[in-house]
């Protein structure tokens, strides 16, 4: 009598199955045809964002391509991973138990981000250090997903495949009928910009006003100035790119965030804010529609952090009040290579590291603000717009007395640095009618000074404007007799230039020091307590000898000679199989290669660039290759990066002209060649050539009266210079060697 009862069960339940398959299959059609109608209605509203968060040109131009993630580009290794590159799936949008219990947080960024140097503005950096502070708080990894717009980004949320979108989005009626959006992370202004010298429009004049097309900034315009004409572009602009515009004419006024136009003008003189508009804007991270859970712990974390990004804010709040209020430390230093500093889109710097590890073993963000010098750095920090001054400053008895400092982080000696080819130094009865030249303001011209009435030496002010770093440079070429440096950066500098020597000690254990605001008690306390933490240990000494040890960049390079059972190389048919899939010559890519790691697979640079073609591994893995060890791996991230710089340039320039260009930003960065372009044009030279043109200019971006305004900040120019030459010259043997 049971058995019956189970089979009218069964009956029931296929029956029942039939009709739900019929229903989910209806439901289907119409939930397929109905987001088909969505997309094709909104796809124009997907793209707007703030200034910040455009992408460059050569984006722009890529966004037609599809997206992957990494783990798919890495099983992809067969031709061009453009080529490659799998189609995006729907997936269904997760809730936040799902996240949960992957422990996996997608995300999305841009692909090839190279932001300017941060001085004092939100920069995409803060937003992906803060998304990393919201994983970490719930064991989550983050998985980037690179794209090559901000369309794809959001059609990347759209369907489910990312879950989040970490950057400065502005919060409008429209972007919000898509997605949803974190509480505001940042309030903000909008401003007018115009060349400088031009009037503030009245409220009733009408303008022209030039704006990216799907812009945010659109729709705000026209409800505040609906007597502003918009003209409207589709070029993906950043900032610097807008005001180059209005300086030449081409734009009347553009609108900006104020964040964005403070960054801008950090840098640059030649444009101004002539309007600020009245509304605020508000700004915050997008996610998908109707993910309550997900959205109440964003919204959770936002409000716990209390997050406040005014930047340039008056604050004088002690380490307990920061980190209550989960505020970011405001650290105050100096664009220099050994502090901080841009290189291949890589923020780097010593006291960068050390104050990055300083915020990780305390829970906060740090953010960098750049002063031009002592007395600015001072200033910053008395009037509370700076939290600590991290700027390799040597404790000397005068400031103590005027400054609260921590217990020393570094030990350097005062060195005494002249030309080798000049006479002989051999103790200090030598300086007699010798020059040195320093700056007033520098701790070595009391040093200088006690030189000069012991010994006889000739005392000479520098211009307050050349740094030690330029001061050595002069010394190198003859233009100056002696200077003084810290043993630091004389490390530094005697890498790269061998004409100079250290021929005296003039003091030995000069401590180098952080300041604090004097009632700043518990931030001192935990600097101090800091500093013991890492004084000369393991982490420590890896970054003090990745900035200051010169031992592997000062290895004698072995011969460039044809290797055994090879025309060049022991890779040459890699490299010819990789030239050939971006149409190189296959003994240029030998040359760079020769030159980054003269054919050493575990090279390593001191910047961290592993392998033949010494890629970095960040870049790497954008690229989908995980072991820059490998050889194979290597040359073809090396020249699929290098093609990559080359897009980055117009097909317009000569051909051999693109390569020198691309040769160069893969050396030093894209942006950094950007700004010796737009310096070169300044100065009269040719912007669209490099040899005795923009590498002249690349070279005056060691020089603070250049680098101060250029949006890449301080570069290494002579780096960049030597690598293209070298590179160019060793190629052209090549071509003798092997037709």
């Amino acid at each position: 009598m049971i058995w019956p009862t189970y089979v009218s069960l069964y009956n029931i339940a296929q029956n029942f199955l039939w009709l739900y398959q019929q229903m989910f299959k209806t439901i289907r059609f119409y939930s397929i045809y109905i987001a088909c109608i969505v997309t094709l209605s909104t796809s124009a509203l997907l793209v707007g964002c703030s200034e910040s968060s455009s992408p460059s040109n050569s984006e722009s131009a890529a966004s037609s391509s599809q997206t992957q993630s990494d783990g798919e580009q890495a099983k992809n290794k067969k031709g061009s991973k453009r080529d490659n590159e799998a189609k995006g799936e729907t997936v269904s949008p997760r809730d936040w138990e799902m996240i949960i219990q992957s422990g996996e947080l997608k995300v999305s960024k841009l692909k090839w981000e190279e932001e300017s140097l941060p001085r004092s503005g939100t920069t995409s950096s803060f937003h992906f250090k803060l998304v990393e502070s919201f994983a970490k708080e719930h064991n989550l990894s983050l998985k980037w997903h690179t794209v090559s717009s901000l369309r794809e980004m959001f059609e990347l949320l759209k369907s489910g495949q990312v879950d989040l979108v970490p950057r400065h989005l502005t919060i409008t009626d429209e972007r919000k009928a898509l997605f949803d959006f974190t509480n505001p992370i940042l309030v903000d202004r909008e401003v007018l910009i115009a060349k400088a010298g031009v009037t503030s429009p009245a409220s009733e004049q009408e303008i022209l006003v030039s704006l990216p097309t799907h812009s945010a900034h659109i729709s705000s315009v026209k409800k505040q100035y609906p007597n502003w004409q918009i003209e409207e572009f589709d070029a993906a602009y950043n900032s610097d790119d807008v005001a180059e515009k209005i300086v030449a004419g081409e734009f009347q006024y553009s609108v900006l965030d104020e964040r964005s136009a403070k960054s801008l003008l950090s840098y640059r003189d030649d444009v101004e804010v002539v309007l600020t508009l009245p509304d605020n804007q508000f700004y915050g991270w997008a996610l998908t529609k109707g993910k309550h859970g997900f959205k109440q712990q964003l919204d959770n974390f936002v409000t716990k952090h209390q997050i406040d990004l005014s930047k340039g804010a008056v604050r004088k709040l002690d380490l307990d009040i920061l980190k209550q209020k989960k505020l970011p430390l405001r650290v105050i230093t100096r664009n220099s290579p050994e502090t901080y500093f841009l290189w291949k889109g890589e923020l780097m710097g010593f006291e960068y590291e050390l104050m990055e590890e300083f915020g990780n073993k305390n829970n906060l963000i740090v953010e960098y603000i750049v002063a031009d010098s002592y007395q600015e750095m001072i200033d910053l920090l008395d009037s509370g717009k700076g939290d600590v001054i991290a700027a390799g400053l040597s404790r000397t008895e005068q400031r103590s007395k005027e400054h609260t400092f921590s217990i020393r982080y570094n030990r350097v000696s005062e060195l005494l640095i002249a030309n080798k080819s000049a006479a002989p130094i051999n103790d200090f009865s030598d300086l007699s009618n010798r020059t040195i030249s320093v700056r007033k303001s520098s701790a070595f011209w009391k040093t200088a000074e006690d030189l000069a009435k012991q010994y006889g030496a000739i005392l000479q002010a520098a211009e307050e404007s050349l740094s030690t770093e330029l001061l050595i440079e002069q010394v190198a070429n003859n233009q100056i007799d002696l200077t003084i440096a810290d043993s630091n950066l004389f490390a530094i500098e005697q890498s790269f230039r061998e004409e100079i020597v250290s021929p005296l000690t003039l003091n030995d254990n000069v401590p180098y020091a952080y300041i604090v605001r004097n009632e700043d008690k518990q931030l001192l306390a935990a600097l101090n307590s800091y500093i013991r933490s890492i004084y000369r240990k393991t982490f420590y000494n890896v970054v003090k000898n990745k900035y200051f040890s010169n031992q592997s960049r000062k290895e004698k390079h072995r011969a460039s000679r044809l290797m055994p059972g090879s025309a060049l190389s022991p890779f040459d048919e890699p490299v010819k199989q990789n030239a050939d899939k971006f149409d190189f010559d296959w003994r240029l890519i030998t040359a760079q290669m020769y030159q980054e790691s003269r054919f050493n697979p575990k090279a390593k640079s001191h910047a961290g660039a592993l392998g033949l073609m010494q890629v970095l591994p960040k870049t790497a893995k954008e690229l989908g290759y995980s072991n820059l060890t490998n050889p194979l791996e290597s040359i073809a991230a090396g020249v699929e990066y290098l093609n990559w710089t080359r897009d980055r340039f117009p097909e317009s320039l000569p051909l051999q002209e693109r390569i020198f260009f691309a040769l160069a930003a893969y050396n030093a960065g894209f942006g950094h060649v950007r700004d010796a372009q737009k310096l070169a044009k300044n100065l009269g030279l040719n912007d669209q050539k490099w040899f005795n043109n923009v590498e002249k200019a690349m070279l005056l971006l060691q020089r603070p009266e250049y680098y101060k305004k250029a949006r890449f900040g301080y570069c290494r120019g002579s780096e960049p210079v030597n690598y293209v030459r070298e590179i160019n010259q060793r190629y052209l043997s090549y071509i003798d060697i092997v037709k």
